[in-house]
């Protein structure tokens, strides 16, 4: 690792904590996710169900291996999941037709209306993070992010 990074390692001789990267994006996970869950609670939904319902709504129709990707999430986790959803009649499953294997996920009149609940409470919590960040400040995080992201799954 080159010297230009080592402030920002656990490894350096006077490393502190808050000079770690990870760090901050892990508070700042938890602490959004604390925050959507009590506002969510009203509704008896979860950050999972949230995420999901949110995915969904972006790309109907999407097999469970896509949401998985979407959402960050194991096969397995979102299977359970989509399959908790749709038990409390928010979504519904059918079998692709080109391949039988694939199982696709749509909402239900349910779902959408409660994805609509979703994105209103959303929105409330994003302007609460955002506060006194200007949308450009907030486009140069997100293309960070990005770019991290792209490091990191390569």
């Amino acid at each position: 690792m080159s010297k230009k990074y080592a402030k920002f390692l656990p490894s350096s001789e006077n490393f502190e904590l808050e000079n770690f990267p990870f760090y901050w994006i892990t508070q700042v996970h938890s602490q959004y996710v604390l925050n959507v869950d009590h506002v969510l609670k009203k509704y008896g939904v979860d950050n999972s169900r949230r995420r999901l319902l949110v995915a969904l709504s972006t790309k109907p129709d999407a097999s469970v291996s896509e949401l998985s990707d979407m959402i960050v999430s194991k096969m397995s986790t979102t299977t359970k999941i989509v399959y908790r959803l749709k038990d409390e009649g928010m979504v519904d499953t059918y079998s692709c037709e080109n391949d039988a294997r694939i199982t696709r996920v749509v909402l239900t009149p349910k779902g959408l209306e409660m994805t609509k609940k979703i994105n209103d409470l959303m929105s409330v919590v994003l302007e609460q993070t955002f506060e006194g960040l200007t949308p450009l400040q907030i486009e140069k995080l997100m293309e960070s992010l990005k770019h991290i992201f792209k490091n990191l799954a390569h």
